[in-house]
């Protein structure tokens, strides 16, 4: 075989593989196949640099859980294990003191005013956290065991 001829094959093959691996590079990323996508989670990542060199470490901040709003409207059914950090927070209309009955916390709150709660689920069971003055409830909170 001539070796002109030989250099086309070669030429050939190298096109026949690039056309390959790029035709199986866009099959993998379309999200045509049969594999489930999954969601990005944002996590923190830092860079770090030497100590001499006065440049600042950065790091991407990583979302904060959701804190449950209790506004007075209904009643706000609030789910925790036993161990975990009850947190939420509490908007009113009126001026009261906000009272979660078998913790036997209270705070003062008035018109427009959010205040926040948090405190260990140290005590299992379904209580009431209401205002008290009126005397309505608003929110349930439940401590199921771990």
């Amino acid at each position: 075989m001539p070796r002109s001829q030989r250099l086309i094959f070669l030429g050939i093959a190298v096109v026949i593989a690039i056309v390959a691996a790029v035709a199986i590079t866009t099959l993998g990323s379309s999200g045509d196949g049969d594999e489930s996508e999954v969601a990005a989670t944002p996590t923190p990542t830092a860079t770090a640099t030497s100590a001499g060199s006065g440049a600042k470490k950065t790091a991407t901040p990583q979302p904060q859980p959701q804190i449950p709003l209790v506004t007075g409207e209904g009643i706000k059914k609030l789910e925790f294990k036993q161990g975990d950090t009850v947190r939420f927070r509490v908007r009113a209309d009126v001026t009261d003191e906000v009272h979660v009955h078998g913790y036997d916390l209270m705070k003062d709150i008035k018109p427009g005013e959010t205040i926040s709660f948090s405190f260990p689920a140290s005590i299992t069971g379904i209580f009431e956290v209401e205002f008290e003055d009126a005397g309505r409830q608003i929110a349930q909170l439940r401590v199921d065991p771990d």
